[in-house]
């Protein structure tokens, strides 16, 4: 056998273990789901199960202090459109229920003077006071609305085999690269050592 090929089966033999290392690596984030007892008291888990509480109190919390503030959702559902509409629509009400309890010769003038009154102070001051009214409805539902709670009850209610699924599909492609990148530097490590042979 040659020195060429013996380099070559090293290189080979390297990045194979390589390969499998970080693929048994990567398999033990996720296996075995439930603690594995071996002698003398020792046990193993997968990372991820272990931590699966941990995980969803940090994925809560990113998601609630970085990504989705509760104001921000809030503040989010009502447009300027919104706004105009329900400018519109405050007017409208306010008109059909004074009809409503008021008597029939009153009409004219509810929808006359009161009317021009209404559309008046909505075109003043409406808008001040509709920002001001969601102001305070954001923050009585800031206060109500946690992401972070609602992220780890939907995570914590995911079964071992569904949690990893959503990790999977993920970081999967990444898990990947880490996969070959092992093979790789088994590979070089390999043509290192076969290198070392050959010269010593």
């Amino acid at each position: 056998m040659t020195n060429f090929v013996k380099l070559i089966i090293l290189a080979l033999v390297g990045g194979f273990i390589g390969w499998i290392t970080n693929l048994i690596a990567i398999k033990l984030l996720f296996r075995p789901h439930n603690p594995f007892k071996l002698p003398f008291g020792y046990k193993i888990q997968g990372v991820i199960p272990a931590r699966k509480q941990e995980l969803a109190v940090s994925i809560g919390n990113v998601i609630e202090k970085q990504l989705l503030a509760p104001d921000e959702i809030v503040q989010s559902l009502i447009s300027e459109e919104d706004i105009n509409s329900l400018k519109t629509a405050i007017t409208t009400n306010v008109i059909k229920i004074l009809k409503d309890k008021l008597p029939v010769f009153l009409h004219k003038f509810t929808d006359n003077t009161i009317k021009k009154q209404l559309d008046s102070f909505m075109e003043k001051d409406g808008d001040r006071y509709i920002h001001e009214m969601i102001e305070s409805m954001v923050t009585g539902a800031t206060e109500n609305l946690k992401i972070s709670d609602m992220v780890v009850e939907k995570i914590n209610a995911l079964d071992l085999d569904s949690f990893e699924s959503m990790v999977l599909s993920v970081v999967k492609k990444e898990l990947k690269h880490i996969e070959y990148l092992g093979a790789i530097l088994g590979f070089v490590i390999g043509l290192i050592q076969g290198f070392i042979m050959l010269l010593f």
